[in-house]
């Protein structure tokens, strides 16, 4: 959740409401129920099971509540208000799988209800837009590594919510790690989220097209840019800096990019920021007209054009946030063991914690986790591991 409760607020799960019961708060955003957000009193047990359809728990105010005795009844059990949702601080990857995999859900349905909306010809909603990023938002504030992980790993389908999303955790886990408040962070998140709307406006047989596109057909997949701004022009109160990332995240640092050839400076932080978030996870992504390359080989791409495309400082930044090997990248050991990079270790990129999958000799191995480290360091980055071999759940291993 983003802000603290009050402390007096008692957690009780669903299963558990009695009528008389007031609801100062739900297990998410009041935004995806149709419950008035200012709170309510519980009449009957026909709105109990109604509100058991959107929350498992929700947190009532025994202030205000007005219990109605009914015979048999046992008084209810009830947790602290931190029991049930943790509040924004550190926390282990494992730990946070559950929540970064709920806000990855309704991330990428709120991102799929964006661009049906925009090829029908509607605006996106920017509430609703916040509304959908501030879960993962949090998340990546507690564990940044939770979202990139699933991001990796159990990607949304559909290859324009893939990116979107995709583009929005790491634009949000590299301003987190750059330490950006909270509505820098958001700000970032929205920005990458809407990077790409304009596409919907170009020809889906272009966007699909596996050969070299012509002239053009791709000045027409350029002006991508020019359909996002006059959609995002048209919403209502979309940050000035988030217009920025939209219109200038094609822009390069030698004056190369488009569509007003700037140069440094003269391209907007968080425009320089996108740039970079934007290369790095088309990269990694199967495109109609090249295949995807590992997160490793992307950052030494990225790393090859710093003073030339990409502002030098940012990057190196970047490359500090994602880890030289970043998080979801398939990696082989020293001692031949297989695995995938799972979490960071914020002080020395070289030694990320991998879940291992293959050991030593080849053979698959029941998932567990080290510590690459100079006796068993990494040796090199794998696209995958073997055929048939998925990722493990961190929340049993990690």
């Amino acid at each position: 959740m983003s802000k603290a409760l009050a402390d007096h607020l008692i957690a009780i799960k669903t299963a558990a409401l009695r009528p008389g019961m007031f609801v100062a708060a739900l297990d998410r955003l009041w935004l995806h129920t149709p419950f008035p957000p200012d709170g309510f009193f519980l009449r009957d047990h026909k709105q109990i099971a109604k509100l058991r359809r959107f929350c498992t728990y929700v947190y009532i105010d025994p202030r205000k509540s007005r219990e109605i005795t009914e015979t048999g009844n046992e008084p209810f059990a009830y947790l602290p208000a931190t029991a049930l949702s943790p509040l924004v601080r550190a926390q282990s990857v494992g730990d946070e799988m559950p929540w970064a995999r709920q806000a990855l859900i309704g991330l990428a349905n709120a991102v799929r209800r964006m661009i049906r909306d925009v090829r029908g010809g509607r605006l996106p909603e920017l509430g609703t837009l916040y509304g959908s990023l501030m879960p993962a938002v949090d998340s990546i504030q507690r564990c940044p590594d939770a979202l990139l992980w699933l991001i990796r790993t159990e990607p949304p389908e559909g290859y324009l919510c893939r990116r979107a999303c995709g583009t929005a955790i790491t634009a949000a886990a590299y301003g987190a790690r750059l330490g950006f408040d909270q509505a820098a962070v958001r700000d970032l998140a929205l920005g990458g989220l809407l990077l790409d709307i304009g596409k919907s406006e170009v020809p889906v047989s272009i966007m699909a097209k596996s050969e070299a596109l012509n002239a053009m057909e791709y000045g027409l997949v350029r002006k991508h840019v020019n359909h996002a701004q006059e959609m995002i022009r048209l919403m209502t109160d979309v940050p000035e800096r988030v217009v920025e990332m939209v219109s200038s995240h094609h822009e390069r640092f030698d004056g190369s990019g488009y569509p007003l050839q700037q140069r440094g400076a003269e391209i907007p932080l968080f425009a320089r920021i996108a740039g970079i978030v934007d290369t790095f996870d088309a990269m990694t992504q199967e495109r109609h007209y090249a295949p995807a390359v590992s997160a490793h080989t992307a950052l030494r791409y990225l790393s090859g054009q710093r003073y030339a495309k990409f502002d030098d400082a940012l990057l190196q930044e970047f490359i500090h946030a994602m880890g030289i090997y970043p998080t979801g990248t398939w990696v082989e050991l020293l001692d031949g063991s297989v695995g995938i990079v799972c979490a960071q270790d914020s002080g020395w990129p070289l030694t990320p914690r991998i879940a291992v999958l293959i050991d030593g000799a080849g053979h698959r191995s029941a998932p567990h986790t080290v510590v690459a480290n100079r006796a068993n360091p990494i040796v090199r980055a794998r696209h995958s591991g073997q055929p048939g071999l998925d990722a493990p759940d961190l929340e049993l291993i990690a």
